[in-house]
């Protein structure tokens, strides 16, 4: 039940990167959403937007301190309660200690932290803060479905005062909308018996009966309103008790039988009670009308919504293909990579990195995703570079489980029309489960096998096999096979759903086979070929350009590593490079630093981007500076605003080295 929890969010305060990452490290597990403020002032604009289950803040910060912090987050709306725990490293700590304690903090904690305790006293906060919500939501709930019944709902403490009127309950006493103290609602109405013509004495209303630990069913009233109106009800109660056997209250339900009255009492009259029947044929006719309408707009709903879900599911199962191999990858050039080796892994890293890229653009296809479709991007290629990415992809955790994999590629070039990033999906989808639903040390073969017009790729295993109730089932989305619960190896059950789907848009078939449980399963994908004479893209290589000429460019990102990466990409070509991380920085040191072009992040905290360039136009010795924006928004909208504010160039990130250089000889004018 863990994993259907809504993530609640933690605060983390501290003016120190390392600080933050170290707090991120320790709390990671808790498995909850982490979010970081470098100062009180990016602290408190969060709290503007987010409800936090607990606030982590660091007492020493440059310009407001953690206690100047807490002050303000406690004077924010929705956060006078927020639990607050304070950090820090100074030895002066019970006076630090009582000033925390003033202002409302739940914990003052001294450093070195230890992490368990640091976890445990978090998570108390994470639990508080989901029942509370959880609380909330049932509350609001409960009130909706007070609010929404048809008939009257009133109930009273255990002193007899009331304390509820429904919606309903309103209506029928004509009691105003507005607020009424519970003590002033019953002179706003008046009770009578069943023939309307003595009120009740209070001793026999229903609620006070129920009060007193009767059972009231069936009691048939008039309640007369303030205007006169009588309306006939039918009355049932019951006392509320504790668990213990403590008197609560007593609730009354009140159901409007006006009409059933009215109607009763006109059935002598024929053609009234035809009339009647008509009208009520077409009120149930316009009813189930708008229950057919309603059945379907909630259907429709649903199917979009589940669209929307399983949309969402594939991409992070998309993305998390790739991320492997580029963890790998990075691995190996800790370790110290040279020469072939090291360029090989870069190649391979770039080649996935390509590969996240050309999934981030799909996100940005909104209609693409309201449509329900996925657009693919075919090319004419060879087949086998496409399975040795896949299997680079897969081989982490191939290895992890210490599987062997054998493959057999024919030496010829086989040609094929399709999506490369999708392809490299499905296949490396076939290996990741043959991996997975393998006992460790197990067998994996991939073969490609041509044919005249096709060609079948076979991905086989010796594992755990597919039972026979869910072999034809196996492609479903969120199909799971009929294991026991030890033995599943778990997922979503998507990858099958969508590779099928995937290969069924490349004209192509997919079919599973097995002899049953431990037999091994095998996965046949047919493809078309393409035509011999086609076109074949090539596999990319990624290098540097060369840049025309050194000069003087200054990077400015907030994202300190970002930027030293940028940087040290231009000096590569001979650049000499200068560093800012605010766009203060960037006004000041531009001055000294008198660059030729300069790269502005538009997402800076502060002073933006946009901001900054519009800052360094205006001054006189500042205005002959290329300016490049570089941003993740690339739409004409986002290009249009970087023109407006004065950029000669607009970079989308994540910026390749050819793109650097590539904008750097546009924003300078020079032919590349």
């Amino acid at each position: 039940m863990d994993s259907l929890k809504k993530t609640v969010n933690i605060l983390l305060v501290d003016d120190l990167p390392a600080n933050l990452l170290a707090l991120e490290v320790i709390l990671e597990p808790l498995g909850e959403n982490l979010l970081r403020a470098a100062s009180g002032t990016a602290a408190l604009a969060l709290a503007r937007e987010t409800a936090f289950a607990a606030v982590l803040i660091d007492v020493r910060m440059p310009g407001m301190d953690g206690f100047e912090t807490a002050r303000h987050l406690r004077a924010l709306p929705g956060h006078a309660a927020t639990p607050i725990l304070f950090i820090t490293a100074d030895h002066d700590g019970a006076a630090h200690a009582r000033e925390a304690y003033a202002l409302g903090a739940v914990d003052f904690l001294p450093k070195p932290i230890v992490p368990e305790v640091l976890r445990a006293k978090v998570s108390v906060f994470v639990d508080l803060f989901r029942s509370k919500e959880q609380l909330r939501e049932k509350t609001v709930f409960l009130e909706a479905v007070l609010e929404s019944v048809s008939d009257a709902i009133v109930a009273c403490d255990a002193d007899g005062t009331l304390t509820l009127f429904n919606e309903a309950s309103r209506r029928l006493h004509g009691l105003p909308q507005e607020f009424l103290r519970s003590s002033a609602w019953a002179a706003q109405y008046q009770l009578h018996g069943a023939d309307a013509k003595a009120q009740i004495q209070p001793e026999d209303v229903p609620l006070y009966r129920a009060l007193r630990g009767e059972r009231v069913c069936d009691m048939e009233l008039t309640v007369v309103n303030p205007g006169g109106a009588r309306r006939h009800v039918v009355a049932n109660g019951a006392t509320l008790c504790a668990e213990d056997g403590r008197r609560l209250g007593a609730v009354v339900s009140l159901r409007d039988v006006t009409s059933e009255r009215q109607a009763a009492a006109a059935m002598a009259e024929s053609a009234a009670e035809q009339a009647r029947r008509k009208q009520a044929e077409e009120m149930a006719q316009q009813l189930r009308q708008s229950e057919a309408k309603m059945r379907l707009l909630a259907d429709q709903l649903a199917l979009s919504d589940r669209r929307k879900t399983e949309f969402l599911a594939v991409l992070a199962h998309e993305l998390r293909n790739p991320l492997a191999p580029i963890r790998a990858g990075l691995t190996l050039m800790v370790s110290g990579l040279t020469g072939d080796r090291l360029r090989s892994t870069v190649q391979m890293m770039q080649r996935q990195l390509d590969h996240v890229v050309h999934l981030v653009d799909d996100l940005m296809d909104v209609a693409r995703i309201a449509n329900g479709k996925i657009e693919l991007k075919r090319e004419t290629v060879a087949l086998q570079p496409i399975v040795q990415v896949a299997v680079e992809a897969s081989l982490p955790l191939i290895r992890a489980r210490e599987h062997s994999l054998s493959l057999g590629l024919p030496n010829e070039d086989i040609l094929v029309r399709v999506d490369p990033v999708r392809l490299t999906q499905v296949l490396s989808n076939l290996l990741s489960n043959a991996a997975k639903y393998s006992p460790p040390k197990g067998a994996i073969r991939l073969e490609v096998q041509p044919h005249v017009s096709q060609v079948t790729l076979t991905v086989a295993d010796a594992g755990m096999g597919i039972p026979a109730d869910s072999l034809q089932h196996i492609f479903d989305p969120f199909a799971q096979l009929g294991l026991h619960q030890e033995a599943s190896p778990g997922g979503l059950g998507i990858g099958l759903s969508l590779s099928k789907q995937l290969i069924e848009l490349h004209g192509g078939t997919i079919a599973a086979e097995s002899a049953g449980p431990g037999e091994g399963s095998t996965f046949t994908v047919t493809l078309p070929l393409a035509a011999a004479a086609a076109a074949v893209a090539p596999i990319r290589e990624h290098k540097l350009s060369s840049a025309a000429a050194p000069r003087r460019v200054l990077v400015v990102d907030d994202n300190v590593d970002a930027a030293a990466t940028m940087g040290s990409l231009l000096e590569l070509d001979g650049h000499t490079v200068a560093l800012a991380h605010t766009g203060a920085q960037a006004l000041a040191l531009a001055r000294e630093f008198r660059p030729d072009v300069a790269f502005l992040d538009i997402g800076m905290p502060g002073m933006n981007g946009y901001e900054t360039a519009v800052a360094m136009r205006q001054v006189a010795e500042l205005a002959q500076i290329r300016l490049v924006a570089l941003t993740g928004w690339g739409g004409e909208s986002d290009r249009e605003r970087s023109r407006a504010a004065g950029f000669d160039c607009h970079l989308t990130k994540p910026a390749a080295p050819d793109a650097i250089n590539s904008a750097m000889a546009a924003a300078l004018g020079e032919a590349r």
